[in-house]
This record gives structure tokens, sequence and C-alpha cells, in this order.
């Protein structure tokens, strides 16, 4: 039997959050609640109040060494979902990479390889308070970078698929936010998506409204609005509407033209809506 072990970094007071502490001679090592190897840090343990966010500052990947991918590791005694973002600017940031963290697991990320300049890991807790919460990175460098030689023993014409210092070219797939609502008030349509060649979209819904309701329409050739399906993040459950906030859905929009989310009704504050569609 292989015996897997993992040494996760403490903080400066000492606090492992997600793992258990133990004392060996001189050294202080934690045991994790799943089986592990390699190198992470930690980047917080703070516990999240209910619909409470944490945001690791924006991470320049392109140092000394480029970083091309990272993965997370999230734990947390209440359910939340965790996001990885990339941004060209370090101001306006897409969604990459989002899984669903449930309660009193420890939960990873695949490795998610980054293609533009800024990365940062967000959380977003359930409607739970926290009191045990803890977020580790890793990130590995060097995989990306892919050439092709002209003299590889293959009847093959490179050319065309290379760039002029050799490099392989390669298609990436279309990301783009949209803004469905902004602070609304009241009840309204909002703006409507076109989905132009899209294939998914994942869509947020945040705001101090006491009440409301959104309903998801999606626009097929007929130009009639027909109810679609979204996959709520945190629990995998499936409608075609909601009540709630702080939450995100998922989306097939496959072969529709234009994606609708209603604000059918709001009382006690406003409700923001936005949404990053990708090809």
């Amino acid at each position: 039997m292989v015996k897997y072990q993992y040494e996760f970094p403490l903080d400066k007071t000492g606090k492992a959050g997600a793992v258990k502490p133990y004392r060996g001679e001189k050294t202080d090592f934690v045991t994790p609640v799943s089986n592990l190897s390699g190198v992470a840090e930690i980047l917080t343990n703070a516990a999240l109040k209910a619909t409470e966010a944490y945001s690791q500052l924006g991470q320049d990947r392109l140092g000394t060494v480029l970083i091309s991918k990272v993965k997370g590791w999230a734990y947390g005694d209440r359910e939340g979902t965790l996001f990885i973002e990339e941004s060209d600017n370090n101001n306006a940031w897409t969604t990459t990479a989002a899984i669903n963290v449930a309660a009193g697991v420890l939960t990873e990320t695949d490795w998610v390889y980054l293609s533009k300049r800024y990365y940062r890991f967000r959380f977003v807790n359930g409607n739970l308070q926290q009191s045990e919460f803890v977020l580790y990175q890793s990130v590995g460098a060097g995989e990306m970078d892919v050439r092709l030689s002209e003299k590889a023993p293959l009847q093959i014409d490179f050319s065309e698929y290379q760039t002029d210092d050799g490099r392989l070219k390669v298609a990436a797939g279309k990301t783009f936010d949209f803004v469905f609502h902004e602070n609304a008030e009241s009840a309204g349509e909002g703006a409507v998506l076109p989905v132009d060649g899209a294939a998914h979209l994942l869509v947020e819904l945040y705001g101090t409204a006491e009440t409301s309701e959104v309903k998801f329409w999606g626009k097929s050739v007929s130009g009639q609005r027909l109810p679609i399906r979204g996959v709520k993040s945190d629990d995998a459950s499936a409608a075609c509407s909601t009540l709630g906030k702080a939450e995100a859905w998922a989306f097939d929009i496959k072969g529709f033209k234009e994606i609708i989310m209603e604000i059918v009704s709001i009382t006690g504050g406003t409700l923001s809506i936005k949404g990053t569609a990708v090809s």
C-alpha cells in the first residue's frame, strides 16, 4: 500500500484551517484530508461570512519564470465556489475555470493553462457563515511553449501552421464579458446578449435586493423567447429561473441567437447580472 504525504504550509500564527497539525521532532507538519503530493502556497485561511467572497490580488505570470498553469485547493466547513480568473490588464477579469467546493471536502481543481498576463483565485462562499476555511495554490511553468521543425520526418508542410519564429499557431477560444443588468432597481428585460457563435455562458447574480426573481430566456431562429435551463454552480441544481442572489449559473447556449436575463420582480435594493460567454 502506497502512503502519500503532503506538507501544507502553516500561516504565521500556526493555523492550517483544512488540516490538523502535529509535531515531529523540531518541525511542525500538517496532515491533509486528501492524498496529495507536491508544493502548495497558502493564500488565505480567514473564514468568510455568508455570501462573502475572497479575491486574490492579480498575479503577473510574466516574471523571471513564465507561469503557464495553476492549480487550486479549497476547504471550508460550508459549501462555496472556487473560480480561477484571468485578465489582460489586471482590471477586467474573465472566468477561466470554476468548481463547486462541498462542505467539509478538500477539493482540487485540474491544472488550468493560462493565456492572459494576469491570473487570480477567487472564492465565493455560500449562504452560511464559515468557521473553517483554507485556500492553496500551486503553479507550473514552461509547458506551453511548443515549436515545430520543418525538418521533421513527416510529409507535411508546417509553414502555414507556424509563426515566423517557428511557434505553433493555436486558435484560441473566444471569450467575452457581458452586462445584462447593472445595479437594477426595477423589473425589466435588460440588455440582450447576442450569442455570436458562443457555446457556453456563466452568469453571476449579486446585489442588495431583499427579494427578486430572474427568468432565463433564449431566442432561437423563430425570434420567440424560450425558457433555457441553467445549472447552479454550488449544488448542480437545474432551473429556468431563480429567486436567489450571490449565485452563479452555467448555460449551454449553442444554437440560440440571443440570451435574456429578465428581472421579473425586485424589491428593497439593487441587482446586477453579468456573464462570460465562451465559444
